[in-house]
């Protein structure tokens, strides 16, 4: 099974979860960064303000092909409960999707909000199919039993056939 794990990443929270699903079910680690990189001081200032908005940051990379992958994870921290507009714009500039599971995950200060149902919108319209979503907020990102449900649904979701 080939996976590929798409990731978004301010504080290290969500990069931490990326590399242990990779640590534990293998893949392919894809970081989409903003190009106009945000200090951690300002982007949690004023995320709340940036998420909602449709705002093209020059994402890169523009595109991602995942015709290659049997299974794809996306993981984003959440900006005043909404994915990132990194990732936003990774979703769009996904290829060779169509047909494909995905597994999304969040992490936040406390609640995800509309999060994992903007994700799971956008990815069914590009023609994947969600086969789990999890959110984690400050306290369960470090609780090993809240990331082991994560990695299992991984495991289990790229072992079918």
């Amino acid at each position: 099974m080939k996976t590929s794990i798409i990731y978004n990443s301010y504080s290290g929270n969500t990069r931490g979860i990326a590399e242990q699903i990779r640590k534990s079910c293998g893949g392919d680690l894809i970081e989409v960064k903003s190009r106009d990189y945000l200090s951690r001081f300002v982007a949690f200032t004023i995320q709340c303000f940036l998420a909602p908005k449709e705002r093209d940051d020059g994402t890169g990379p523009e595109s991602i092909d995942v015709s290659g992958s049997d299974l794809v994870v996306i993981g984003t921290p959440v900006w005043g409960g909404k994915p990132t507009p990194a990732v936003k714009k990774a979703v769009a500039g996904l290829h060779g999707c169509e047909g494909k599971p995905v597994v999304i995950f969040a992490t936040c200060g406390e609640k995800p909000g509309e999060t994992l149902a903007i994700l799971a919108e956008a990815l069914s319209v590009k023609g994947m199919t969600v086969a789990g979503q999890f959110s984690f907020n400050k306290n369960e990102v470090r609780d090993r039993n809240a990331v082991n449900a994560l990695v299992a649904k991984i495991q289990e979701t790229g072992s079918r056939p």
